[in-house]
């Protein structure tokens, strides 16, 4: 991901991992954006958490991206989180 400015692409990035996103706030900036998912579940078991965790590590590596858990829901079944877009190296040619 190079930007946030395309909700949309935010959308279909988080779908691709098994997160439906119900909000994304403040991505004008490009290089940030909370988001709001939704979580599928009653209740969070370790085992449930962990594979959350798995989930947004993979998508954190592929996407060149950091993604930071600001809170759980468990009574709206929700997450918020921190997007930040990694910053490119430059690729100097010569």
């Amino acid at each position: 991901m190079i930007n946030t400015y395309e909700p949309q692409l935010i959308y279909d990035v988080f779908d691709h991992y098994g997160f439906k996103v119900l909000r994304i706030d403040q991505f004008d900036s490009g290089n940030f954006a909370k988001i709001r998912a939704e979580l599928d579940y009653e209740q969070l078991s370790s085992g449930q958490l962990l594979e959350i965790a798995t989930r947004l590590i993979s998508l954190e590596k592929n996407e060149n991206v950091e993604i930071q858990v600001t809170y759980v829901d468990m009574r709206h079944r929700t997450m918020t989180l921190n997007l930040l877009i990694r910053e490119q190296e430059a690729t100097i040619i010569g």
